[in-house]
Protein backbone atom coordinates (compact mmCIF):
# COMPACT_ATOMS: atom_id res chain seq x y z
CA UNK A 1 0.00 0.00 0.00
CA UNK A 2 3.03 2.24 0.28
CA UNK A 3 4.17 1.78 -3.33
CA UNK A 4 0.87 2.09 -5.16
CA UNK A 5 -0.06 5.73 -5.66
CA UNK A 6 -3.16 7.58 -6.72
CA UNK A 7 -3.21 11.34 -7.28
CA UNK A 8 0.50 11.35 -6.39
CA UNK A 9 -0.15 9.96 -2.91
CA UNK A 10 0.34 6.40 -1.58
CA UNK A 11 -3.10 4.80 -1.38
CA UNK A 12 -2.32 3.58 2.13
CA UNK A 13 -2.74 7.16 3.32
CA UNK A 14 -6.40 7.37 2.24
CA UNK A 15 -8.93 6.95 5.03
CA UNK A 16 -11.15 4.54 3.09
CA UNK A 17 -8.19 2.23 2.45
CA UNK A 18 -7.15 2.42 6.10
CA UNK A 19 -10.66 1.42 7.14
CA UNK A 20 -10.66 -1.62 4.84
CA UNK A 21 -7.28 -2.70 6.17
CA UNK A 22 -8.44 -2.18 9.75
CA UNK A 23 -11.55 -4.28 9.12
CA UNK A 24 -9.39 -7.08 7.75
CA UNK A 25 -7.06 -6.92 10.75
CA UNK A 26 -9.99 -6.97 13.18
CA UNK A 27 -11.48 -10.04 11.49
CA UNK A 28 -8.17 -11.90 11.70
CA UNK A 29 -7.57 -10.90 15.31
CA UNK A 30 -11.13 -11.92 16.25
CA UNK A 31 -10.48 -15.41 14.85
CA UNK A 32 -7.19 -15.92 16.72
CA UNK A 33 -8.59 -16.63 20.24
CA UNK A 34 -11.27 -18.88 18.76
CA UNK A 35 -8.57 -20.97 17.07
CA UNK A 36 -6.48 -21.14 20.25
CA UNK A 37 -9.54 -22.06 22.31
CA UNK A 38 -10.54 -24.78 19.86
CA UNK A 39 -7.02 -26.18 19.97
CA UNK A 40 -7.29 -26.45 23.75
CA UNK A 41 -10.76 -27.98 24.02
CA UNK A 42 -10.98 -29.90 20.73
CA UNK A 43 -14.76 -29.80 21.17
CA UNK A 44 -16.45 -30.20 17.77
CA UNK A 45 -18.52 -27.03 18.16
CA UNK A 46 -15.47 -24.98 19.18
CA UNK A 47 -13.48 -26.35 16.25
CA UNK A 48 -16.34 -25.61 13.85
CA UNK A 49 -16.73 -22.05 15.15
CA UNK A 50 -12.99 -21.42 14.88
CA UNK A 51 -12.80 -22.95 11.41
CA UNK A 52 -15.62 -20.93 9.91
CA UNK A 53 -14.49 -17.68 11.56
CA UNK A 54 -10.83 -18.06 10.59
CA UNK A 55 -11.58 -19.18 7.04
CA UNK A 56 -14.04 -16.38 6.40
CA UNK A 57 -11.58 -13.83 7.83
CA UNK A 58 -8.73 -15.17 5.70
CA UNK A 59 -10.84 -15.19 2.54
CA UNK A 60 -12.18 -11.68 3.11
CA UNK A 61 -8.69 -10.39 3.91
CA UNK A 62 -7.22 -11.93 0.76
CA UNK A 63 -10.01 -10.42 -1.36
CA UNK A 64 -9.49 -7.02 0.22
CA UNK A 65 -5.74 -7.20 -0.37
CA UNK A 66 -6.24 -8.06 -4.03
CA UNK A 67 -8.75 -5.27 -4.52
CA UNK A 68 -6.46 -2.73 -2.89
CA UNK A 69 -3.42 -3.82 -4.88
CA UNK A 70 -5.31 -3.79 -8.15
CA UNK A 71 -4.14 -5.74 -11.19
CA UNK A 72 -0.59 -6.07 -9.89
CA UNK A 73 -1.92 -8.34 -7.15
CA UNK A 74 -2.53 -11.01 -9.80
CA UNK A 75 1.04 -10.95 -11.13
CA UNK A 76 3.85 -13.35 -10.23
CA UNK A 77 5.63 -10.58 -8.31
CA UNK A 78 3.03 -10.76 -5.58
CA UNK A 79 1.69 -13.89 -3.89
CA UNK A 80 -1.72 -12.36 -3.25
CA UNK A 81 -3.53 -14.44 -5.86
CA UNK A 82 -1.98 -17.57 -4.32
CA UNK A 83 -3.26 -16.57 -0.88
CA UNK A 84 -6.75 -16.00 -2.26
CA UNK A 85 -6.68 -19.43 -3.91
CA UNK A 86 -5.58 -21.05 -0.66
CA UNK A 87 -8.18 -19.19 1.40
CA UNK A 88 -10.92 -20.13 -1.06
CA UNK A 89 -9.94 -23.81 -0.87
CA UNK A 90 -9.81 -23.78 2.93
CA UNK A 91 -13.34 -22.39 3.18
CA UNK A 92 -14.78 -25.72 2.05
CA UNK A 93 -12.08 -28.07 3.35
CA UNK A 94 -13.12 -30.17 6.38
CA UNK A 95 -16.71 -28.95 6.20
CA UNK A 96 -18.50 -26.15 4.45
CA UNK A 97 -19.23 -22.90 6.31
CA UNK A 98 -22.91 -23.92 6.46
CA UNK A 99 -22.04 -27.29 8.02
CA UNK A 100 -19.79 -25.64 10.60
CA UNK A 101 -22.47 -23.13 11.54
CA UNK A 102 -24.99 -25.95 11.88
CA UNK A 103 -22.57 -27.81 14.18
CA UNK A 104 -22.28 -24.76 16.44
CA UNK A 105 -26.05 -24.24 16.55
CA UNK A 106 -26.72 -27.91 17.26
CA UNK A 107 -24.23 -27.91 20.12
CA UNK A 108 -25.96 -24.87 21.62
CA UNK A 109 -29.37 -26.52 21.38
CA UNK A 110 -28.17 -29.80 22.92
CA UNK A 111 -26.48 -28.09 25.84
CA UNK A 112 -29.58 -26.07 26.66
CA UNK A 113 -27.59 -22.87 26.24
CA UNK A 114 -30.18 -20.10 25.77
CA UNK A 115 -27.71 -17.40 24.70
CA UNK A 116 -28.38 -18.29 21.06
Amino acid sequence: MRRRTQFGTPIGSFQAVKHRLADARIALEFARPLVFGAALTMAPADVAAAKVTACEAAYATARTALQLHGAIGYTAEYELSLWLTKARALRTAWGSPQACRAEVLDAGRLSGDRRW
